[in-house]
């Protein structure tokens, strides 16, 4: 019965969009962002998260599908903000994944209240296969006088059958925090600065990782961001490994 379960929650999992920088707005791995996108402002992501093993397609893989995305402020207020999005995940039989965001700002309700978001992602277009259904809500504060950020927060499964874990357990709640960097200036030509990020999503199910990073931002809306991901379901991921390389191109078009 639990190699059954660990054989179903492996296959699943090859359905399931990677998180990291995949709209919605994201710290590293997870959505441990209270920020949203700005207003009329497209951000496109391509995705990959791999590992040395066998080739791409054959049976244990290490190797998620490739996630290309697109999200974009849908709110032109100041105290206010919203984002939309979706996800295609190519090869999968079910690529098509939305999400939404709505985002306070800081000091929105008080002279240096945090910022507050609350959305879902993941919502997938067929029942118990990739409808996910994650709800979140995140507070998040800027460090003073440097910038960059610390964030926490929770998410909530709406699925109970795609959040049950290698173990045949259901866990559909955890914690996610996050943590990003104040510029680091480099000012070279093709490369203008690095942030450093990093974040957890709790519990061990196919949400459950945590990971670190480097954004290579080569102008102020085009970066790279590398680093590991460390997975707390091993037997869930693909190729049953504890943890994968991501590889995130993100830019954001200004209209």
């Amino acid at each position: 019965m639990r190699q059954s379960l660990r054989k179903a929650a492996s296959t699943l999992f090859l359905l399931f969009p990677s998180l990291a920088s995949a709209t919605p707005s994201t710290t590293f791995w997870a959505p441990s962002t209270a920020a949203c996108q700005a207003w009329r402002t497209p951000h496109i992501t391509y995705d990959t998260y791999f590992a040395k093993g066998s080739p791409a397609g054959s049976a244990g893989a290490p190797n998620y599908p490739t996630d290309v995305g697109l999200t974009v402020g849908f709110l032109p207020f100041d105290q206010l903000h919203g984002e939309i999005g979706f996800d295609l995940l190519y090869p999968t039989q079910d690529p098509f994944f939305l999400n939404g965001k709505l985002c306070a700002p800081e000091s929105v309700f008080f002279g240096g209240s945090p910022a507050v978001s609350f959305g879902i992602y993941n919502v997938g277009t067929r029942t118990n296969v990739s409808d996910y259904n994650i709800l979140h809500l995140m507070v998040q504060t800027s460090l003073p006088g440097v910038g960059g950020y610390l964030s926490f927060g929770a998410y909530h499964g709406l699925n109970e059958a795609l959040l049950t874990n290698s173990d045949g357990q259901v866990v559909r709640t955890g914690i996610m925090a996050g943590v990003f960097s104040p510029d680091i200036e480099v000012g070279l030509k093709g490369l203008k600065k690095i942030n450093l990020a990093a974040d957890v999503q709790t519990g061990k199910n196919v949400l459950g990782a945590w990971g670190f990073g480097s954004y290579l931002f080569f102008s102020e809306t085009v970066s790279l961001l590398l680093g590991p991901v460390f997975y707390l379901d091993e037997a869930a991921q693909p190729g049953g490994r504890g943890f994968l390389w991501t590889a995130q191109l993100d830019a954001d078009l200004g209209f």
